[in-house]
């Protein structure tokens, strides 16, 4: 019993000295693709961001102020350059001018982190939404992951880092593996 005190203990105090980054690295992967789906299509793609706070990682510790961490580049930029390698692999011509406009809306993105009596309790939800308008008919999207941990230690940032980038790069390859967006980037709305 003793030694389960001390090592809770210990637990405890290791997880007091834990100071957090003013940045988080956010950099998920996109697999290229092994297949051309697309021939002389362009598209214009668009970042954008609707959260109501920039946030990616927020760390909540019993009566500590909340600690929010922010991407270290704008998590939009981020998602629109790695969709740009994605669909360019798959034969897509994505430049400023296209007969299809592409939007990708980040509508929530965060890790968050809460102390319990005895636990850490991590939740992550990220939802995307991508909009595809050819000739004004348009087809919107919406891409959703979370996922829920509790555990005894504190998490690490690299860890936190790690649950977003998965889930981004998981919305990522549906977004870019999606029958009826394709159809739509493609040029033909109505073989959706």
């Amino acid at each position: 019993m003793k030694k389960t005190a001390l090592l809770l203990a210990a637990t405890l105090l290791g997880g007091c000295a834990t100071s957090w980054p003013e940045t988080a690295y956010i950099n998920p992967p996109i697999v290229p693709a092994n297949q051309q789906y697309y021939s002389g299509n362009s598209v214009t793609l668009e970042g954008v961001d609707s959260r109501p706070s920039a946030y990616v990682i927020s760390v909540k510790k019993k009566e500590k102020p909340v600690v929010l961490i922010n991407s270290g580049q704008p998590l939009p930029n981020i998602i629109a350059a790695r969709l740009t390698e994605g669909f360019r692999s798959q034969g897509l011509n994505v430049a400023n001018i296209g007969t299809t406009n592409l939007r990708v809306e980040v509508v929530q993105a965060s890790v968050d982190v809460e102390e319990k009596t005895f636990t850490y309790v991590t939740k992550s939800k990220v939802s995307l939404r991508a909009t595809a308008d050819f000739q004004g008919n348009r087809v919107s999207k919406q891409f959703n992951a979370s996922s829920s941990k509790e555990g005894p230690g504190q998490p690490n940032v690299v860890d936190l880092e790690a649950i977003l980038n998965v889930h981004l790069s998981n919305l990522m390859q549906q977004i870019l593996d999606d029958q009826q967006l394709r159809s739509y980037l493609k040029g033909q709305p109505s073989a959706s």
